[in-house]
């Protein structure tokens, strides 16, 4: 998350101090999309969202799987 702050503010100031600025806000962001905190925080975040979306399917299987006079589900 430190490495998401020092970007942002890399980016404000890189932008004022010109080209050379921009130059150095550029490999700051390849340091930092490179870098292990990054990369676990993407690892963690793809976990998140599998497990969310296989509690889904399992959810809408369970509701497609009872037979309560229709499939349980309304029409839009």
């Amino acid at each position: 998350m430190g490495a998401m702050i020092g970007f942002v503010l890399g980016y404000v100031l890189g932008t004022r101090a010109g080209e050379q600025g921009w130059n150095d806000l550029v490999e700051s962001w390849r340091t930092i999309s490179s870098s292990d905190e990054v990369r676990d925080i993407l690892v963690g975040g793809l976990s998140i969202a599998r497990d969310y979306l296989r509690q889904g399917a399992g959810m809408m299987a369970d509701r497609l799987d009872r037979d309560e006079g229709g499939s349980g589900l309304r029409v839009a």
